[in-house]
């Protein structure tokens, strides 16, 4: 099964929030017939460059085309020489791989007829718990419209949700206390995640009084990103569980031989797709180590293809991140992947499980703008420029 042609189509989402997202979903031909679907998740975050998109489906044409499709290990063995790890939060390298690896899976289980959780090796589990995200709070006048967001989701069945904090101490207080006044019982906090944004001695710090106000599940990312020594300074004083996004397999290696962690984030966006992050999941089982799959927040492709590594996961211990379907106002399926009572279903149609709308999708592809614009509180804390902490600038 040759392929025969790459095609990338940007598109831009915007989510509930107000801040719009770009994106890349991934066509690959193969054979007579055979089309495979992917998704290059979620660009908008720093540094702030962006892909050539024609330049970048070039090569990757001229990388592929004629390669057997069904040899997945040996087009990932290229891809990675080609694009390799570049060590950092957001690589592109990475999403470059996530897209393409998506892609061949789904066509390949496109041509057998069956779900690509059996490419990985068959499925342990038909769900996955997940939770809404709370984005960063820089000023108290944005917290009754996130207590109202919980309140929302809540009706529509979410009830977990996890917290970003750091950026305004005040505000986190407020959040939380409230949050729990109103919502014990009813909802769960995840995960208190810091970003990278304090040291330890400041997460520590500012922990001692979340704690105080509200009861969670785990902590996330309480140092600076890098600071392995850190983290596990922070893990020694800590009684929750500690995770961390993982960047590369070494990486993996390097934060639980520190005793940096309890956790690994696994995340195909940041790993480059399913193979790697199944690797990961090995790393984790053979340190006894826990773990959960983490998000940038992807569009129905890439959210279903999450639920197919769910599926397959020998170790899955915490819930997931992996909402980003409910935030966005548009998506390029017909029919989005299905959430049950803060559950992810995996899909068990061919393939990922879902049916890309091309009209849809060259619509989008259309009317796609590719900015950062220069409000950077608003790509590291994923809300709009009109937010109140915003105007208060």
């Amino acid at each position: 099964m040759k392929i025969s042609r790459v095609q990338l189509f940007p598109v831009a989402t915007p989510r509930q929030t107000g801040i719009a997202n770009q994106h890349v979903i991934v066509q690959l031909e193969a054979g007579d017939s055979h089309v495979g679907w992917g998704e290059m998740s979620d660009l908008s975050h720093v540094p702030m460059y962006q892909f050539d998109i024609r330049e970048l489906e070039r090569m990757l044409n001229e990388l592929l085309r004629g390669r057997d499709g069904r040899n997945i290990a040996k087009i990932e063995d290229d891809l990675i020489r080609f694009f390799p790890d570049e060590g950092h939060m957001y690589s592109r390298s990475g999403l470059v791989r996530q897209g393409i690896d998506l892609a061949l899976h789904d066509l390949n289980a496109r041509a057998q007829g069956a779900p690509v959780y059996h490419l990985l090796g068959g499925k342990l589990r038909d769900r996955m718990r997940v939770c809404y995200p709370i984005f960063r709070m820089r000023s108290v006048e944005e917290v009754p419209g996130n207590l109202e967001r919980v309140e929302e989701k809540l009706a529509q069945g979410f009830d977990l949700i996890r917290v970003y904090v750091g950026a305004n101490q005040g505000a986190d207080e407020a959040f939380l206390g409230q949050f729990t006044d109103r919502f014990a019982g009813r909802v769960q906090i995840k995960s208190l995640d810091f970003s990278n944004l304090l040291d330890w001695r400041r997460a520590i710090m500012a922990l001692e009084r979340y704690q105080e106000l509200c009861d969670f599940m785990l902590v996330e990312s309480a140092a600076p990103r890098n600071d392995i020594e850190g983290l596990s300074q922070f893990r020694r004083r800590c009684k929750r569980p500690i995770s961390e996004h993982v960047l590369h397999i070494h990486h993996g290696w390097q934060l639980l031989a520190a005793g940096a962690v309890d956790i690994l984030n696994v995340s195909p966006y940041l790993l480059g797709g399913l193979r790697a992050s199944l690797r990961l999941i090995a790393l984790a089982e053979a340190a006894r180590a826990s773990v959960l799959i983490g998000t940038t927040q992807e569009l129905s492709l890439g959210t279903a293809a999450v639920a197919h590594l769910a599926a397959a996961a020998r170790v899955l211990d915490y819930p997931g991140d992996n909402t980003g379907p409910q935030l966005y106002t548009a998506d390029v399926v017909k029919t989005p992947v299905a959430y049950e009572h803060s559950h992810l279903i995996v899909p068990d149609g061919p393939g990922l499980g879902l049916e890309v709308d091309e009209v849809k999708l060259a619509q989008m592809t259309a009317s796609a703008e590719w900015t950062f614009g220069t409000d950077l509180a608003g790509v590291l804390d994923r809300t709009p420029t009109n937010r109140p902490s915003a105007r208060q600038q």
